[in-house]
């Protein structure tokens, strides 16, 4: 337990620092463009496992244990903090997301982008955030991505994900790839695969994406 504590007051103490680095940063960033500075605070700050997520006015900035990984920038992506969360946590492939709570889209989810983007600037690209998909506070029944090749659809008490079978081609159609149990809330995508946010009796989110045998849950969202 008193480790826990020491890495939990260690980590507030480093990202204090980091907040205090990162307003100074936008403080002299808009002096060098001629604007007049602005004061900037920190409003919110969570942490995952060795991620962790601050708000500093309208942006949100994401960070592993050792460097920034993305930032929400752009109309699109600004607005508050609302959950940080890791899919794969305790893997080897640990992804973190952002639900951010847009003024006109609602409740977006970023990541970061994917190793596919790659041209040659992704390990230097600390910036860039991905829109990865979205959440809703009420039920749906269906749900398209971003790009349509996926759908999640409520039938009864599933939720079923739909992937197109040719994603050059929409016109080939879908096949099912896996069903979970719950009230259908959302819909992520990353790295072209397809992750249900489902809730479930308890009222908790929980995400899943195509195990071996089916629906794997591999992760939770809490929301304020």
């Amino acid at each position: 337990m008193k480790n826990m504590i020491g890495k939990s007051v260690k980590l507030a103490i480093g990202m204090s620092l980091v907040a205090s680095l990162l307003v100074a940063g936008v403080s002299s960033a808009n002096s060098a463009n001629g604007e007049k500075p602005k004061k900037q605070e920190w409003t919110k700050l969570e942490a995952e496992g060795k991620f962790s997520a601050l708000q500093i006015g309208n942006r949100v900035y994401v960070f592993d244990n050792e460097n920034q990984i993305f930032t929400t920038k752009g109309a699109g992506q600004l607005g508050p903090l609302q959950s940080l969360f890791v899919l794969g946590k305790g893997t080897p492939h640990e992804i973190p997301f952002v639900v951010v709570k847009n003024s006109k889209k609602g409740l977006m989810v970023f990541s970061d982008l994917w190793p596919k983007f790659d041209d040659g600037t992704y390990a230097a690209d600390t910036t860039t955030a991905y829109d990865a998909g979205r959440i809703f506070y009420e039920a749906k029944t269906n749900i398209v991505s971003k790009t349509a090749h996926h759908t999640a659809v409520q039938k009864n008490g599933e939720v079923i994900l739909n992937t197109a079978n040719d994603f050059d081609d929409l016109k080939k159609g879908y096949h099912e790839s896996f069903r979970a149990k719950g009230t259908l809330r959302g819909l992520i995508v990353y790295d072209c695969c397809g992750y249900l946010v489902v809730e479930n009796s308890a009222g908790v989110l929980e995400v899943y994406h195509a195990g071996e045998t089916g629906a794997e849950k591999i992760g939770e969202i809490t929301l304020p």
